[in-house]
């Protein structure tokens, strides 16, 4: 077995060799992490992303490790190579600050599951439906149909609201009555008309209140229960006012204009 010490550029084979197992260990590793990736996210134990994201991240460890090895093999120096980039490094390191600190926000984001793709989320001043969380962003598809990325620190740091956590969701509708209109009156013709709106939920129940005295006539909101899905909330809505106005008009009921008087010196 001498041949195994004899060196091929300084190196003996049997080091070769060795080198070639790691390699090869290495390969059987990454595929045995993909397996377990898939068993894990296919028994909902983890979300896909993160699961993904756990085993890219022991694959460069794992991947670290075995090059470091191997150059102890290959009888190469470590210490003067990490030394030469220790200013770049430092460099990078700031450099790359950003990148780092949304990639940990996307982990906090998806471990935390404040919000899911096909969830629709307002952030930032923007609201839409989630696409995708990736390693830098919050993809979003607005509701004009325009992609809208939100790097995941800015997500964390800002307030959030899932439009979509909760169904059904509440709209105050406002809306006037004049003075001369039997209050009463007005508030149960409102209630059983919206009752007759195919969307509106049936609980929690629809509420028709008096709110105030305004200068043209009497304040008064109809707060009504809808789907929570923005598309189908904004035709419940609409659908809702155009039931409070018919119902005005066919009761005889006036929405008042503002009044404005003038007067000459």
């Amino acid at each position: 077995m001498d041949w195994l010490d004899n060196t091929a550029m300084g190196v003996s084979i049997r080091n070769w060799i060795a080198i070639g197992i790691v390699l090869v260990i290495l390969l059987v590793s990454f595929a045995a992490m993909r397996r377990i990736q898939r068993a894990i996210v296919g028994r909902g134990l983890l979300d896909t992303y993160p699961a993904d994201m756990i085993r890219r991240v022991l694959m460069g460890i794992f991947s670290v490790v075995a090059v470091l090895y191997m150059f102890g093999l290959l009888e190469l120096e470590v210490g003067p190579l990490v030394g030469g980039l220790g200013i770049s490094g430092i460099i990078a390191a700031i450099a790359l600050q950003p990148v780092a600190g949304n990639f940990i926000g996307s982990m906090l984001l998806h471990s935390t599951r404040a919000f899911r793709p096909g969830d629709e989320i307002e952030s930032n001043g923007i609201a839409g439906t989630v696409v995708d969380i990736s390693h830098r962003a919050v993809q979003i598809e607005d509701f004009d149909g325009n992609s809208v990325y939100i790097p995941n620190l800015r997500v964390l740091d800002s307030a959030l609201v899932n439009l979509t956590a909760d169904d059904p969701r509440r709209t105050v509708i406002a809306f006037q009555v004049s003075y001369d209109t039997n209050l009463r009156a007005a508030q149960q013709v409102v209630l059983e008309a919206l009752r007759g709106v195919e969307t509106v939920a049936a609980h929690p129940p629809i509420e028709v209140l008096v709110r105030g005295f305004a200068d043209s006539g009497v304040n008064m909101t109809a707060e009504v229960w809808h789907p929570a899905e923005e598309h189908l909330a904004k035709r419940t809505v609409s659908e809702a006012i155009i039931t409070i106005r018919e119902t005005l008009d066919k009761n005889d009921i006036t929405i008042p204009y503002p009044h404005l008087v003038l007067e000459q010196n």
